[in-house]
């Protein structure tokens, strides 16, 4: 097929609009299979966890959920910023890290990368984050090169001298959420930044040596095309690092009552299409790697090796882990999150034992968002199946999309499949879920509370 006509099929029997897209990627995400876990079984499961937790090298996630205002695009639901709520909280994860070295988990490990997500982790101070990378140093050694990001509000990072002091405490990549440089549209959104402010915390950054990530959205209420390549037009000047760009997940209720009294907001499904080809567009254009275009580590370390199946070793409240044949969430209420840490219990709320089928699902999820894709041999002697035999019509779909192609021994996203990749992610997430039960329906990777914190 021509790329017109790869375009036009992909758009009209693929691509998932404004109301039927949910962030799925970048992991498998089957609710329906958690089991509930009592406090009293915690010890068992830890013990379970460890023994089958073998790789040497691991990804360490700290959740910080606290905010200072509530962002209608936001699907994380953060609690509001507070002081002595936070200082608790603080106590409350240096304590779990304390649980969770006991059990000898991180024994003959090193962390090849921490990242601070929220929330917005610069909520908290300097010095908190300092606390809590000393524990984490403290526990567990780190790998040489370790990668160690920290989200952030530009808000937070005006005074140069911030950035300075996180550079020393020993962060060396920064995440700033921009969205769109459109001041209209981040009045809708609850935000205010502008471009000259980014430009500043980008060459702050680059000044002490710290690699800078900008995260972008296409379908944001009200945007258009101009505006997203009036975005574009900006990013090209400031020159960050990397630029992540995301679809608008619809998930939060501030948004959906937005839409409700102004249905004119909503983004139809052709323009946010063409946004989508757009971004992605620039995004090669420009050198930059996301998902399903991944070549190496260097831009995304802790992307890039969650995807090759390192596990991912979460704290905090509602947080996801992963290891090779497990997945657990924490408790989501901040609460109970501190209430079971106090009384020396880890707050695992549910978990997956990931059966084989799962385990090859979640390999074929992954390895599609790296740029070489799947390597046949690999999967064989992984599996000690062929994966075109276990999902031959799942491939020969994509194939037909023009997504997906066989090369030298690999299957991999052609270019078209990667800049619709979330829509890749999303169809086999589908095709895992009916393959068990035609009832079954995608939820938001994002599924938990949808209550604000801020009410």
């Amino acid at each position: 097929m021509g790329k017109a006509e790869i375009l036009s099929t992909i758009r009209e029997t693929f691509f998932y609009g404004a109301t039927d897209y949910t962030k799925n990627q970048p992991d498998l995400f089957v609710p329906h299979k958690f089991k509930m876990l009592a406090p009293s079984q915690v010890d068992d499961f830890m013990n379970n966890l460890n023994e089958g937790l073998t790789e040497k090298e691991i990804l360490i996630y700290i959740h910080l959920p606290f905010c200072f205002s509530e962002c209608s695009f936001c699907n994380s639901f953060p609690y509001r910023a507070n002081h002595e709520v936070q200082k608790k909280y603080l106590a409350s994860l240096l304590k779990e890290l304390d649980i969770f070295t006991g059990y000898g988990v991180f024994k003959g490990k090193k962390a090849k990368g921490i990242y601070f997500g929220g929330g917005t982790p610069t909520s908290f101070s300097n010095g908190d984050l300092d606390r809590i990378l000393t524990k984490i140093s403290s526990v567990i050694s780190l790998s040489s090169g370790c990668s160690i990001t920290s989200e952030a509000h530009p808000l937070t990072l005006s005074d140069p001298e911030r950035i300075v002091q996180m550079r020393d405490i020993g962060i060396n990549r920064l995440s700033i959420g921009c969205q769109t440089f459109d001041k209209d549209l981040l009045k809708l959104c609850n935000r205010r930044n502008t471009k000259s402010q980014i430009a500043k915390i980008v060459n702050s950054a680059h000044d002490v040596g710290l690699s800078i990530n900008i995260d972008m959205m296409t379908g944001l209420p009200g945007q258009s095309l101009g505006s997203v390549d009036r975005d574009l037009e900006i990013l090209s000047k400031i020159k960050p690092d990397t630029v992540e760009y995301i679809r608008h997940e619809i998930v939060n209720p501030k948004v959906v009552k937005l839409y409700k009294e102004n249905p004119h907001l909503m983004v139809d499904k052709d323009t946010l299409f063409e946004m989508v080809y757009r971004t992605q567009e620039w995004m090669t254009a420009h050198g930059y790697q996301q998902n399903g275009s991944f070549v190496d580590s260097r831009q995304w370390a802790y992307r890039y090796h969650w995807l090759h199946e390192m596990p991912i070793i979460a704290f905090g409240s509602r947080t996801r882990s992963y290891t090779k044949f497990t997945c657990y969430d924490k408790h989501e209420d901040i609460s109970t999150y501190s209430s079971f840490l106090d009384k020396g219990i880890l707050p695992i709320g549910r978990f997956i034992s990931l059966s084989k089928k799962d385990q090859m699902y979640r390999s074929t999820l992954l390895r599609l968002q790296l740029k070489k894709g799947i390597d046949k041999k690999w999967f064989q002697e992984k599996f000690s199946l062929n994966p075109s035999d276990v999902f031959g019509s799942l491939f020969s779909k994509l194939t037909d999309l023009g997504c997906l192609e066989e090369e030298n021994g690999a299957i991999r996203l052609t270019k078209h499949g990667a800049y619709f990749v979330e829509d890749v992610c999303d169809c086999i997430i589908d095709t895992a879920l009916k393959e068990e039960s035609e009832s079954l329906v995608r939820s938001p990777h994002s599924e938990g509370t949808t209550s604000s914190m801020f009410d």
